[in-house]
């Protein structure tokens, strides 16, 4: 690791790991560019593999989960950072409860998701508790922000919206030499229930006949790959049902055809975004700010989560001859969340306000 400066501001960021998702994606983007103006330390619990490349200039510290209020406390005190950051709720809750004893540095949570997320209602109002002791909020879309204003009692003057940021492939498309009927759904997304894969398979169930298969890619979470699989060979549809294991350029259309998202919590996919860098026609739940990423020039959204009315959605998708232009539509979308002028720089202008405010 490269010697730390003692004249440029130290930043915390505090997550539960980072292990693959979109929480996780966006702050590998976001330290790797804030660590050209300021020192990062991050903060994260157990040994999980870290599954994206930080800049060398990056401290990680992979802390036990018993003990890692010691720890952090150490660095505290030895570091002494201007501001602490918090992704996700698990960091907030533990991390933000230990910065209280900290009222002199400052505290910023990074909103994510809708409020209802959360079921727990102890949590939730904990939550809200914690927010009396945070000094700002960076949401990534305007539905999270109107979420923290009406429903957990935040000042607006406290909330900055800054969208998700998203890196463009520089490697080629590549195209399959063997031509295919079969129409391949691309679904990025780890197996969360809320994530609605149960409801893609329900779906596909009504969808027999035709070629259409869905492949995932995703890691375990409260749902499993074996607990997908037992649900698919169960609706008889096991052969439409496929998981790999990286994303890459393959993924492009036309080898793949569709992209969606059935999530009812995520105010701003990241896996939509990934989409638009696959060129991908895009099927959405209306959550959030989704109407902000699709249309009906590059996709659909839809409000309906009856699986026989998505499966027709799907179907209309499948004779569509217009998907071409759907697919170019997906693409000129990615030209305004790939800019770091509308995305990772306004962090800077950002967290040099925050430094300064007394």
């Amino acid at each position: 690791m490269e010697k730390i400066n003692s004249n440029r501001l130290k930043l915390f960021f505090c997550i539960n790991d980072l292990s693959r998702g979109g929480a996780e994606k966006q702050l590998n983007y976001l330290s790797n560019y804030l660590c050209i103006y300021y020192d990062i330390h991050i903060f994260m619990f157990g040994q999980k593999k870290i599954q994206y490349k930080f800049d060398k200039k990056i401290k990680i510290y992979q802390m036990n989960k018993i003990f890692f209020f010691y720890r952090f406390l150490i660095e505290i005190f030895l570091i002494k950072p201007k501001i602490v950051f918090f992704m996700l709720p698990k960091s907030y809750f533990l991390f933000g409860t230990l910065m209280i004893i900290f009222p002199k540095i400052k505290k910023v949570l990074l909103r994510r998701s809708l409020n209802y997320y959360q079921s727990n209602y102890f949590y939730k109002y904990y939550e809200i508790f914690l927010h009396k002791f945070t000094h700002s909020f960076i949401c990534n879309s305007y539905a999270a922000k109107n979420d923290l204003i009406t429903k957990e009692n935040v000042p607006k003057r406290k909330i900055d919206v800054i969208d998700n940021y998203i890196e463009i492939s520089k490697n080629k498309i590549k195209k399959n030499t063997i031509k295919s009927r079969k129409f391949k759904i691309l679904c990025i997304s780890n197996f969360h229930m809320y994530k609605g894969h149960l409801l893609i398979l329900k779906t596909l169930s009504y969808l027999k006949n035709l070629p259409i298969t869905v492949y995932f890619y995703g890691q375990d979470k409260d749902l499993t790959k074996k607990e997908l699989i037992k649900v698919s060979k169960k609706l008889n549809i096991y052969n439409k049902v496929n998981f790999i294991k990286k994303i890459d350029q393959s993924l492009c259309f036309p080898n793949f055809s569709l992209g969606i998202s059935f999530s009812k919590t995520e105010s701003f996919p990241n896996s939509i975004l990934e989409y638009f860098t696959f060129r991908l026609p895009i099927l959405a739940y209306d959550t959030g700010d989704v109407k902000r990423l699709v249309n009906d020039k590059n996709g659909k959204i839809f409000k309906n989560r009856n699986p026989k009315v998505l499966s027709q959605i799907i179907k209309n998708f499948f004779y569509d001859k217009k998907l071409k232009s759907k697919s170019q539509n997906s693409f000129q979308k990615l030209k305004i969340f790939s800019d770091k002028k509308n995305t990772l720089k306004k962090y800077c202008k950002i967290i040099d306000k925050i430094a300064c405010a007394e």
